[in-house]
């Protein structure tokens, strides 16, 4: 970003000086030996202009693209992140009924009522918690193994 200022600085100048050298030249009457040199020097000065111009679009171009990378990189792990966040509420959730569950087998028992009924239920909740846990896991790695692609494409 310094380089671009940097580059903003000096074109800037350098068109002073090129506005400052046509204004004495059209103040000036007929072309003289000094003139020429002016004449010399303007146009140096507009190549380099010419030169700073194109080295500053590059530099914007690469920092547009650059700038595209990384926010394609935040919206993806945005994406990552409401997954593995909706995984989690969904095991939350799954991990509550399965303890409510688990309370009413526990006082069936202890009354003595074995009920099919909520045998099943409980093992049902459990499987659903299982497969809550499993989700989230995977939403997990999911998100560890977009942070490690980069670095081991980097290494490459």
């Amino acid at each position: 970003m310094t380089d671009i200022t940097e580059l903003e600085s000096r074109l800037s100048a350098a068109l002073d000086r090129i506005g400052q050298g046509l204004d004495r030249l059209e103040s000036a009457g007929p072309r003289t030996a000094q003139d020429e040199g002016l004449g010399a020097e303007l146009d140096a000065q507009q190549q380099a202009n010419a030169e700073l111009e194109e080295r500053l679009k590059a530099l914007r171009e690469e920092q547009d693209t650059r700038l595209a990378a990384f926010e394609a990189r935040i919206e993806a792990q945005n994406a990552q992140m409401a997954d593995l966040d909706g995984q989690l509420q969904a095991l939350r959730r799954s991990n509550a009924e399965l303890r409510e569950v688990a309370g009413e087998l526990r006082e069936a028992m202890e009354a003595e009522l074995a009920d099919p009924a909520l045998i099943d239920r409980a093992m049902a909740a459990e499987l659903d918690a299982l497969r809550a846990e499993r989700d989230a896991e995977v939403a997990e790695l999911g998100a560890v193994l977009s942070e490690l692609k980069p670095l081991v494409e980097e290494r490459k």
